[in-house]
């Protein structure tokens, strides 16, 4: 079960990275060009940002509650604060995504109560750039490819 969790959670990862990356820089396009005509492919990328970036937290709880690390958090914390692999994923890891995908659902309400193209634009730029940011800080970039 554990792999197969793992398996879906790096393949809808590669999804999440592409919408959001694509959303934030469309905010860039817009904010730079001042093309204003493009609300449905935000609102469409803002919406696979979202359904993608919960379905990655709901695989990654699940992940974290079969892995090894909430095992050893809930029996040895002290190791694994220690221990920085360990702590990375079973702390840090967690706690940066989640903080991420709080961002983006705050950003998404947001977009969706914004009434002219520049409020979108700097929605989607302070909560989205901000949460993609997080997580991509969290990434464990060497174990994705």
């Amino acid at each position: 079960m554990y792999t197969g969790l793992l398996h879906t959670h790096r393949s809808v990862a590669y999804l999440f990275l592409l919408a959001t990356t694509a959303l934030v820089l469309l905010a860039i396009y817009r904010r730079i060009s001042g093309a204003s005509g493009t609300d449905s492919k935000m609102t469409l990328l803002a919406k696979l940002s979202l359904i993608s970036g919960h379905t990655q937290l709901l695989l990654g709880l699940g992940l974290y509650f079969v892995g090894p690390w909430f095992e050893l958090l809930t029996t040895n914390t002290a190791e694994v604060m220690k221990n920085a692999d360990v702590r990375w994923f079973a702390v840090e890891h967690i706690a940066a995504n989640i903080a991420g995908i709080v961002l983006l659902t705050i950003g998404n309400s947001k977009l969706k109560k914004a009434s002219t193209h520049e409020a979108k634009d700097k929605t989607v730029l302070i909560f989205f750039g901000l949460g993609l940011l997080l997580i991509l800080s969290r990434i464990p970039w060497e174990r994705l490819f």
